[in-house]
């Protein structure tokens, strides 16, 4: 009788699937969408349900017993905090590099590069949210070691993660900002953004850990090392990031 029952549970999972939650930072809205579509193509009974948002709201949400299979950052701290509170099932890994750009809808500000910054034409300069969101802290650095902090902090506006800082000068809130390369690389001209010198900023060691919800989850495991394949690299570099 228990043979029978490990049978049948074993053909249900084969033609249900299973499924794996997934936390990924917004700088990979645009590269994760496309990986979750070529691994649904090679395992299309399995799910892949993943969220996006500003890695310290996500990292809270954890803590707090949210329950996430793979916590994907925008930097490498907080898979850390995840495996040093004993959290996680696996090592934090490198999954890509992050880069930040400049990036504005007027073309004529963008000749300017960062001195635009300071043209009196600038009401507004987007970035994210330094204290959620990783790409916020590196904006904060690159104005620091640009000597524009202290000229241009009374502009600035923060969305709550990168993707909401993008939309701000999407729809008009702000003339220019510090955004995520990832996230408008595919979708605007060159003419349109500038990439800083990463020397400009920390190294954006964009991380992922397995956590001790993924325990028992073969496919969070399989999941991870699809995220490490070639494939799936090459596709974080066509939106922009570095190769770890």
């Amino acid at each position: 009788m228990l043979r029978l029952i490990l049978t049948i549970g074993l053909l249900v999972s084969s033609v249900l699937g299973d499924k794996v939650t997934v936390f990924s930072a917004s700088s990979t809205k645009l590269a994760m969408t496309e990986i979750v579509t070529e691994f649904k193509k090679q395992n299309p009974s399995d799910e892949v349900e993943i969220y996006f948002s500003a890695t310290g709201k996500a990292y809270a949400q954890f803590t707090n017993g949210f329950k996430y299979d793979i916590f994907m950052a925008a930097d490498s701290k907080y898979p850390q905090s995840i495996v040093d509170n004993g959290d996680a099932v696996s090592e934090s890994k490198v999954y890509a590099l992050g880069v930040v750009a400049l990036y504005s809808k007027d073309l004529e500000l963008m000749k300017q590069g960062m001195d635009a910054l300071t043209n009196p034409k600038v009401k507004k300069i987007s970035i994210a949210n330094p204290k959620l969101a990783p790409y916020g802290l590196a904006s904060l650095e690159v104005l620091e070691n640009y000597g524009l902090k202290d000229k241009v902090m009374s502009k600035i506006v923060q969305g709550d993660n990168i993707s909401q800082s993008v939309q701000f000068i999407d729809s008009g809130a702000a003339e220019m900002g510090l955004v995520a390369f990832s996230l408008i690389s595919q979708s605007h001209t060159p003419d349109e953004y500038l990439v800083i010198d990463t020397s400009k900023y920390s190294t954006m060691s964009q991380s992922f850990v397995l956590t001790k919800y993924a325990k028992d989850n073969q496919l969070a495991h399989k999941f991870a090392d699809f995220i490490l394949s070639e494939y799936a690299q090459n596709i974080f570099v066509k939106y922009g990031f570095g190769r770890p």
